[in-house]
């Protein structure tokens, strides 16, 4: 682990465990990235429009189906630890859902989920700042390096792109 991450892991943790409203504000975009909330998410958009909905439900099938081998696969092929493990300055902040912490899932799926909106509806490309922040989220949290969330972005992306390619 080169120093860089080690020391941004080690400040922006103890400015969440210091601040409380950093810690909040950074624990609900976290809550944000929890699996479950996609259904949420798809259930929102058929209530919008019912037909949009049902197409982007089918891409975020295909989206996540890729996804979630490839993340496990690459969890338990690189099986790194988390800073919290490896750090006695870092705590984890939130109960991280595996053991292992490359690539971040929360990046990952809120990539993928802002992705498939964006592809639907017009005049959300703001939508993007959400999976930054819930990647940075990690990072304060103390459940991830900087280059986990980085990681799940671009796998994010890959696995949308990926079934964007299949479905259309």
């Amino acid at each position: 682990m080169n120093d860089f991450e080690k020391n941004i892991s080690i400040l922006l943790n103890n400015i969440a465990k210091k601040y409380n409203l950093i810690f909040y504000f950074f624990r609900i975009f976290t809550f944000s990235g929890e699996w479950w909330m996609y259904i949420t998410y798809a259930f929102i958009t058929i209530l919008i429009d019912t037909n949009i909905g049902i197409e982007a439900i089918k891409l975020g099938l295909l989206a996540y189906g890729i996804h979630y081998p490839s993340y496990y696969l690459i969890k338990n092929i690189t099986k790194r630890n988390r800073p919290f493990e490896i750090y006695k300055e870092v705590k984890a902040l939130v109960k991280p859902p595996d053991k292992y912490s490359l690539p971040s899932g929360h990046s990952s799926g809120t990539m993928i989920s802002a992705l498939i909106t964006n592809s639907f509806f017009d005049g959300l490309n703001l939508l993007f700042i959400w999976p930054v922040i819930v990647g940075l989220s990690r990072v304060f949290l103390g459940v991830h390096f900087l280059s986990d969330t980085i990681f799940g972005l671009i796998l994010g992306f890959l696995s949308f792109y990926i079934a964007n390619i299949i479905i259309y």
